[in-house]
């Protein structure tokens, strides 16, 4: 037996168009060019390729800021680390204040519409199937930057039965390198996989000594980029081509011997 820790958007969720359009509102509230209700299709688009990048909601915020003065969203998938704080800066208030506009802009969305809210962040195929066989397997946790009560809404509207407490979200305050660290602590003489698919969360947990133990997996049909993905391998970071309960166990018999 081992527990399973998985990332939620861009491992169990497709949620690059809810996002973006959630950083377009509230972009619109801090910059007049960008009042329209919805960002233009081209724009939206462009943050669908850039989404890579995204690590926490509210920098949506900021790549859509970007994106209207016409930025390149290949070249941002470089330079978007580099350009946060400069764009912060451009918004008048700072992260705390963007993490809190980000989520009152969602729950208004929510509250106004929420079935338009709910069909832009469909979960990938079969992964409702593959959650209630993980449910029997083995101990499974979702560890995320979204907030928790946003994940529960996507589950419970998606018919997935997932225990609340095993969900480690933004409110937690912990990041995920930490939220790793309490699933060792709980679950002393198991192995902890993690499922991510961002590269640059999945290099910062590898570099950290008493996460050792923790075994890594890329999520290909997630955010991320084949430049990514061929990193991820000389890393030694496993690449799953999809979300198996199999695959995973295979990796886990793999990395026993």
């Amino acid at each position: 037996m081992f527990v399973l820790a998985l990332d939620f958007d861009g491992v169990l969720c497709d949620s690059a168009r809810e996002t973006g359009i959630t950083g377009w509102k509230a972009a619109g509230t801090l910059w007049k060019d960008m009042s329209e209700s919805l960002p233009p299709q081209s724009i939206l688009d462009a943050y669908c390729r850039a989404r890579p990048v995204i690590e926490i909601g509210y920098e949506a915020i900021l790549m859509m800021r970007l994106l209207k003065d016409g930025e390149d969203p290949e070249a941002l998938l470089e330079t978007f680390p580099e350009r946060l704080y400069e764009t912060v800066a451009r918004s008048d208030t700072d992260t705390v204040g963007l993490k809190r506009l980000y989520g009152a802009v969602r729950d208004r969305w929510i509250q106004a519409d929420p079935q338009d809210w709910l069909a832009l962040s469909p979960l990938y195929p079969g992964t409702g199937e593959v959650l209630g066989a993980l449910a029997l397997e083995t101990d499974c946790y979702i560890v995320t930057t979204k907030q928790e009560r946003f994940v529960e809404r996507l589950l419970e509207y998606n018919g997935v039965r997932f225990a609340a407490e095993h969900i480690f979200g933004l409110d937690s305050g912990m990041k995920k390198e930490a939220m790793l660290h309490e699933l060792m602590k709980r679950h002393p003489d198991r192995r902890v996989h993690l499922v991510e698919d961002r590269l640059a969360t999945l290099a910062r947990v590898r570099a950290r000594p008493e996460l050792a133990g923790v075994k890594l997996h890329i999520a290909c049909w997630g955010y991320n980029t084949e430049a990514e993905r061929r990193e991820a391998m000389s890393l030694k970071i496993h690449l799953l081509r999809a979300l198996s309960l199999t695959e995973i166990a295979n990796r886990k018999q793999d990395s026993d011997q």
